[in-house]
């Protein structure tokens, strides 16, 4: 699949050859995180979610723009081809619509290919005009999803010096709890590499707060290929709180570049470790760390910036997140480019009866 824009620029499917620049390209663009990273699409694919990988280059061979596509299989041999977080195309440039434009081309390629109904478009917020973004979107023909697949809205926190600094920011609340878990003897740990008794353990943790809170966690596979996959490049955090020796919380956080993004937490409940406050102990540690490795910020990844605003499977883990301040971002949403209209209705039509997302 290749396409060019006169003889300026060319989108064609990404060689293995070219994931250096790929990763640099997603580093530094602000609205760049994990989900667009090569790796990720790689441990995708040990969820049964192959990735495809769309660039588009100058004619100086620079990359101006990816779509990292997931394909999602569905029923009767089609497909569902999903962009997370992505794509990411210089929103800047004066030809940024030209490369949005070989974008959606290219992805629009990709699906006929994949014999796919729709590809879901998700590109994050950078805290700038998102409303352009979205008549971007408009304007090449895609249309809003009636759900979207990530959190509309996160906060980001700046690091500082992952210290008593840092923590002046927090609200009362949770500094008075990271230090109640310090008092009650919690100590922490941040694995850096891919341990195996680590990872177990984290999964252990995560499926019974998966039970408890009634959400689907991924499998031990999957985090160990991610840890496997980010480790060697220093993208791997996972933090481990215990209490006598016994496991009681862990949380996983990602780096690309100077950024950190939160994407798992577990925390046991039993009756008798309602004063240790894992959780805040192992968000403190992280930050700690991060800070130490030079990481600017950190995305909570997920926050109803009221309880109003949040469902009832939101509001517990939403207010944990916002006593650590930060800034909010809201991201466009997700978008549906329309690949084939017939298949498309028949699966709108279905979710609606259905209640599906």
């Amino acid at each position: 699949m290749t396409a060019t824009s006169g003889s300026v620029m060319r989108v064609a499917l990404a060689a293995p050859e070219s994931r250096g620049a790929w990763d640099a390209f997603v580093a530094g663009r602000p609205d760049g995180d994990i989900l667009q990273t090569w790796a990720w699409g790689d441990v995708m694919a040990v969820a049964g979610e192959p990735p495809a990988r769309i660039l588009v280059r100058g004619p100086d061979g620079a990359v101006r723009g990816v779509a990292q596509a997931l394909v999602r299989p569905t029923t009767f041999g089609r497909s569902i081809i999903y962009v997370p977080h992505g794509p990411l195309w210089q929103r800047e440039a004066p030809d940024a619509g030209d490369l949005l434009r070989l974008l959606v081309r290219g992805l629009r390629a990709l699906a006929r290919r994949e014999r796919g109904i729709v590809v879901k478009l998700d590109p994050r917020g950078d805290g700038g005009d998102d409303d352009a973004v979205r008549e971007a979107l408009l304007g090449r023909g895609l249309r809003p999803a009636r759900h979207d697949l990530q959190a509309r809205t996160t906060r980001i926190i700046t690091l500082a010096d992952g210290g008593e600094e840092l923590r002046k920011s927090w609200d009362k609340d949770a500094r008075n709890l990271f230090r109640r878990a310090a008092k009650e003897g919690v100590l922490t740990d941040v694995q850096r590499h891919a341990d195996p008794a680590a990872i177990a353990t984290f999964h252990d943790l995560l499926e019974d707060t998966a039970e408890r809170k009634q959400f689907r966690s991924h499998g031990l596979d999957f985090l160990s290929a991610l840890a496997g996959s980010l480790a060697p490049t220093g993208g791997w955090y996972l933090c481990l709180a215990r209490k006598d020796g016994r496991p009681i919380g862990g949380m996983v956080t990602l780096r690309v570049a100077d950024r950190a993004f939160y994407l798992y937490g577990a925390s046991s409940r039993d009756p008798e470790l309602k004063n240790a406050n894992a959780g805040y102990a192992t968000m403190g540690a992280t930050m700690e760390a991060l800070a130490a490795d030079r990481v600017r910020t950190l995305d909570l990844w997920g926050v109803a910036e009221s309880d109003a605003d949040a469902p009832d499977s939101w509001s517990g883990f939403s207010a944990f997140k916002r006593r650590f301040g930060g800034t909010p971002v809201r991201h466009p949403g997700t978008f549906d480019l329309v690949v084939d209209p017939l298949w498309y209705t028949i699966r709108d039509l279905r979710e609606r009866v259905r209640g599906e997302a």
